[in-house]
């Protein structure tokens, strides 16, 4: 099993438990994004919205996977929801200050 496959086995075995957990909701997004998997990440980032209004990560993660399928306005109407959230939601948290 890859990595991004053990992750998602472990995300399904975190909700059986807590099925409104929107950080468990949207790493999920994460780990299908990263597995070329964008219908389904929008599903969970879209979830993840859901249950935490408020969560950033997961408005941005929704519209980055929507982007990725082409549907670029409601992509940008994603983003920037996160961007009003968190107006740090856009920047590579790996770059440098």
């Amino acid at each position: 099993m890859l990595p991004f496959e053990e992750a998602v086995a472990k995300f399904k075995e975190i909700l059986k438990h807590d099925p409104e957990n929107a950080q468990i909701w949207c790493s999920w997004g994460v780990a299908l994004m990263e597995m070329k998997q964008f219908d389904e990440a929008v599903e969970k980032f879209e979830k993840a919205a859901g249950f935490s209004p408020d969560f950033a990560s997961a408005w941005y993660g929704w519209g980055v996977a929507l982007s990725a399928l082409g549907q670029k306005e409601a992509a940008t109407e994603k983003i920037k929801k996160a961007m009003e959230l968190d107006p740090d939601s856009s920047q590579d948290p790996s770059a440098p200050e």
